[in-house]
């Protein structure tokens, strides 16, 4: 029987170390899921527990994200490939079976810029609610004007307002709780992502994912996701949310051969709120991909 316990693990690079969540399955395919902005690994247990036993699980923490030390500054971010260049350093220190990358919002294009990039194609990609823009949206971020217009936008303001300092975990949850979109979640996410995103700090507890970074996150879109879907060399699947999707180019994403799915009645943060509902079409397209 595969051990469905999960573990930690640390993969080194040159400037830091990668963290992980893994679910070990030796003999089954692997998974390896990557969560979005501003999120950690922790945050996706409900969904991942549902996936193990059947698969080996593997959920890193992004750079700038819960227990990863890779470095985060702010002022040298400018696109999400960094990410994808983590996740092959990391891939590279694991055996070769056969994967599925996985993941969500910006964890998801993570996924798409990775696949372009490896030598090896992963069997497929099964993406929840991408981040993929309209192409003039790419467009601004090369030119002069995106430095004067970034900081207007609603996401960036948000991030850059958040309070990151709190007495406790209690103290966090507390405000936390009843808010949205925290109150929309399944019961657990919210404490799985406060136990995988705060780290003590002068006396209290702060965001493992500094505001400024998650901020930087939203205002650096100097990359393509669309080309890297033509470019993934696997089949790529989405389950795009019903209401507030930032799958916004579905014209072009099934020109790059992808096939799309709506998940009515969930946010972008589906995964958050129905984690049972997203782990079983990440099942299912698994599946698929391993029998064609």
């Amino acid at each position: 029987m595969p051990d469905t316990a999960t573990d930690t693990r640390r993969f080194a690079l040159p400037d830091g170390e990668i963290a992980a969540l893994i679910w070990p399955h030796p003999d089954a395919t692997r998974i390896v899921y990557l969560h979005g902005n501003s999120f950690n690994a922790l945050s996706g247990r409900k969904l991942l527990e549902r996936l193990a036993g059947r698969y080996e699980i593997i959920a890193p923490d992004l750079r700038g994200h819960g227990a990863t030390t890779l470095p985060a500054d702010p002022s040298r971010h400018r696109d999400w490939h960094v990410y994808a260049r983590d996740l092959i350093a990391l891939l590279d220190q694991l055996d070769d079976r056969p994967l599925v990358l996985a993941g969500h919002s910006m964890g998801a294009v993570t996924a798409l810029f990775a696949s372009q990039m490896l030598e090896r194609k992963p069997q497929g990609l099964a993406l929840i609610d991408p981040v993929i823009l309209p192409g003039s949206f790419y467009a601004l971020n090369h030119t002069p004007l995106w430095h004067l217009m970034w900081q207007r936008f609603p996401l960036v303001q948000s991030a850059l307002r958040r309070s990151n300092f709190w007495p406790d975990a209690d103290a966090v949850r507390e405000r936390y709780g009843a808010r949205p979109p925290f109150a929309r979640w399944a019961n657990g996410v919210l404490d799985d992502y406060l136990a995988g995103g705060l780290v003590e700090r002068g006396g209290g507890v702060a965001l493992a994912c500094d505001p400024a970074w998650e901020a930087a996150n939203y205002a650096s879109h100097r990359h393509n996701p669309v080309r890297a879907a033509h470019n993934a060399g696997a089949p790529i699947r989405i389950l795009k949310a019903g209401s507030g999707s930032t799958v916004r180019d579905v014209r072009s994403l099934s020109r790059a051969g992808a096939v799309i799915t709506e998940l009515p009645g969930h946010s972008h943060l589906a995964p958050l709120e129905n984690p049972v509902a997203c782990a079983d079409w990440l099942a299912e397209q698994v599946e698929g991909f391993v029998s064609s």
